[in-house]
């Protein structure tokens, strides 16, 4: 393992993991030495009118041990194992540490500090009283809670180091085709999500179509919200699925099978072409349309190999294709054709 992922990695299980589960923890003691002197029920939600939630006394642990421990835990299994998803390209390993996974690591910093302080400060207002309808309000500690969040997460990413660079060839820059005065090249592709990808979305969608109906039956009100919801989902996917690529002398050219979303990247405004390796959930945070902690936007439906466009902006797009290297070849001869 390279000295820099080691640190990363390192740095991670600290931030990341030992001090917010840290925090978590010495926060549970805390409530769980003040359970005596709670009233039963506790008061467990405030509105507009004062308190309007109720229940037992040991839901001041779950918040603070089950819902903040469980977060944590959950985006530190993602942090740790999302560099590892299966890859489906023959070329060079993807990036074994991302800035996905640094991100993560601060945020769970952040989620400690605001249920560590949410929690201290809703049992702490009902210590002493014997009806939790007395309780005070707590929104200006809501409020104060989500600054923790904001600045925890911000400095639990500063104390991190900048993650590695990808190994390989996955910065391999696109090479030349020699053409002659009257031959032309074009490169035609797409860019598809694998097949256990698709097959979840499907699942998903129709579970998500179930609830839809049975919510509807139940309460129309709130179907007809759901079934608004349901179908912007179902409009996503499909746009999402599949995207036609067209490099030629005019540039890159990449487009939705529905039609939208389209991108058109004129040659004369490219200033790099390169080949990269994709981890979609360590450099993007997931599949689909994604824009990375970096600024990176990428079409990535899955991971492996990938075409990066750099604009003379600065700005990057990133979309996974097979056969990158022959895409990037010719978009490279565009590009400096179209600047000769």
């Amino acid at each position: 393992m390279k000295d820099d992922v080691r640190r990363s990695r390192t740095a991670f299980v600290w931030v990341g993991v030992i001090v917010p589960l840290a925090i978590i923890l010495i926060t549970t003691v805390i409530v769980a030495t003040w359970l005596p002197e709670l009233p039963d029920p506790i008061a467990t939600h405030w509105g507009a009118e004062g308190v309007d939630g109720y229940g037992p006394k040991w839901m001041a642990i779950v918040l603070p041990l089950g819902v903040g421990g469980g977060l944590v835990a959950f985006m530190t299994l993602i942090g740790v194992s999302g560099h590892r998803m299966p890859q489906s390209s023959t070329k060079s390993q993807v990036q074994p540490w991302g800035p996905t996974s640094r991100f993560l690591g601060g945020m769970n910093l952040g989620l400690a500090l605001l249920f560590a302080f949410i929690s201290l400060v809703m049992t702490g207002v009902q210590r002493g009283i014997t009806d939790a309808a007395q309780a005070p309000d707590i929104a200006g500690a809501v409020w104060i809670a989500l600054g923790l969040l904001v600045v925890g997460a911000a400095v639990g990413w500063f104390l991190q180091p900048r993650s590695p660079e990808p190994t390989g060839d996955a910065g391999a820059a696109g090479e030349d085709i020699e053409l002659g005065e009257t031959e032309r090249a074009a490169w035609f592709g797409t860019a598809a999500m694998a097949r256990p990808g698709i097959i979840t979305l499907i699942v998903a969608v129709l579970l998500l179509i179930i609830t839809t109906v049975w919510v509807f039956g139940a309460d129309p009100g709130t179907g007809w919200i759901m079934a608004t919801v349901t179908l912007l989902v179902v409009l996503l996917v499909v746009v999402t699925l599949v995207f036609r690529v067209r490099v030629n002398a005019e540039g890159l050219r990449v487009r939705s099978i529905a039609g939208w979303p389209r991108w058109n990247i004129p040659a004369a405004d490219i200033s790099d072409v390169r080949v990269v390796s994709v981890n979609p959930m360590g450099e993007f945070g997931g599949w689909g349309l994604r824009i990375a902690v970096d600024g990176r936007m990428g079409i990535v439906l899955r991971t492996g190999e990938g075409l990066q466009v750099t604009r003379h902006s600065g700005r990057r797009f990133v979309i996974t294709i097979d056969d990158a290297a022959t895409a990037a070849s010719v978009l490279n001869s565009a590009a400096k054709g179209a600047q000769s």
